[in-house]
């Protein structure tokens, strides 16, 4: 089937074939034009194997928050030179410390970030808050895209014993979100993007279903990533349990099916060491007590937000890591 072409070329793979789900709206700016922000309640009700915090209690103020808010959208419409080459930042990924979604501002702060003229990500379980249609009204009304939790959309067992739950209820509550995300057509945009997609972890025990997943994104032109374990978090301690970890010949089988299977849908692009599908966009890490690292696979803590300003941290983590200085979309601390 021959699909229309984007106009636009996007940061690592050019141009793109449209409904396929190749672009996420707020991820489409060039190179380190997204700001990963956990500072959002550390509260949550589950308790992933591989999670990548350490569900701290957020100390920043709601009123730090809008200020760092300030100082991105003033990046983002200079085109700070210690940042990017490009526009600054697009969208901010709101991650949180826990399910950014409960954080009692919540709806504050994503307004907010849409007011100043960029693009909210939430990242979230999808089953706590987004079970109620009036609340993904809201997030809708506010144009943010939304990345649903996906280490499996086909094996309950696998994804909650992933996520802790014992109650055998988070799957099919989460998918069950996921098809109202899609009823209110989150996956549909005027433009070449999508606002809805996954970052799906692939292990030893889900590896099976990447193609599987591949085509049911590439069906309803959802954005999905296919990455692997953060030499950060729980994942990157000492104890962690490596025995869900690919070996070096899974990890390149899978990417072959990627390739392989995105080139049935016109999608050919470079396989990116961190996502597979697309380039990594992401550029400083803002923890709930302020403190600030360059990204979530880097955990040095070069600063604070409360005593150094956004443009000053940027500049010292380009000095300090100069693989930041000129990203290509590879993850700089992943395996190759």
């Amino acid at each position: 089937m021959e699909r229309q072409i984007s106009p636009e070329e996007y940061f690592g793979i050019k141009q793109v074939p449209i409904g396929v789900g190749a672009i996420l709206f707020g991820w489409d700016g060039g190179p380190s034009s997204v700001l990963d922000f956990r500072a959002m309640t550390g509260d949550c009700p589950h308790d992933c194997f591989h999670c990548f915090t350490d569900k701290r209690k957020k100390t920043l103020t709601l009123e730090e928050i809008k200020g760092v808010i300030d100082q991105a959208a003033e990046i983002a419409s200079a085109g700070h030179p210690n940042l990017t080459d490009n526009s600054g930042f697009r969208g901010i990924n709101y991650l949180g410390e826990g399910e950014s979604t409960l954080d009692q501002d919540f709806f504050e702060i994503i307004n907010y970030t849409v007011n100043h003229f960029m693009v909210p990500i939430i990242f979230t379980d999808a089953a706590t808050k987004l079970r109620n249609k009036e609340f993904v009204k809201r997030i809708e009304d506010a144009e943010a895209s939304v990345c649903p939790k996906c280490d499996s959309l086909f094996n309950a067992d696998y994804q909650n014993w992933v996520v802790g739950d014992k109650t055998g209820r988070y799957f099919h509550e989460r998918n069950e979100t996921i098809e109202v995300l899609i009823e209110q057509e989150f996956n549909r945009r005027r433009d070449d993007s999508t606002r809805l997609g996954f970052d799906m972890v692939v292990t030893k025990r889900n590896v099976n279903e990447v193609e599987q997943t591949l085509r049911y994104c590439r069906d309803r032109n959802l954005w999905i990533v296919f990455s692997t374990y953060l030499p950060a978090g729980r994942s990157g301690k000492e104890d962690f349990d490596k025995s869900l970890v690919l070996s070096a010949e899974e990890l390149a089988k899978m990417r072959q099916t990627v390739e392989r299977v995105d080139k049935e849908y016109g999608f050919e692009h470079p396989i990116f060491n961190n996502f597979a599908t697309s380039p990594c966009v992401e550029f400083m890490q803002i923890y709930g007590d302020g403190r600030v690292s360059p990204c979530p696979g880097n955990e040095t803590i070069i600063g604070n937000i409360r005593e150094d300003s956004l443009a000053t941290l940027a500049e010292r983590i380009k000095v300090r890591f100069p693989c930041h200085a000129n990203p290509n979309g590879n993850c700089h601390y992943r395996l190759k």
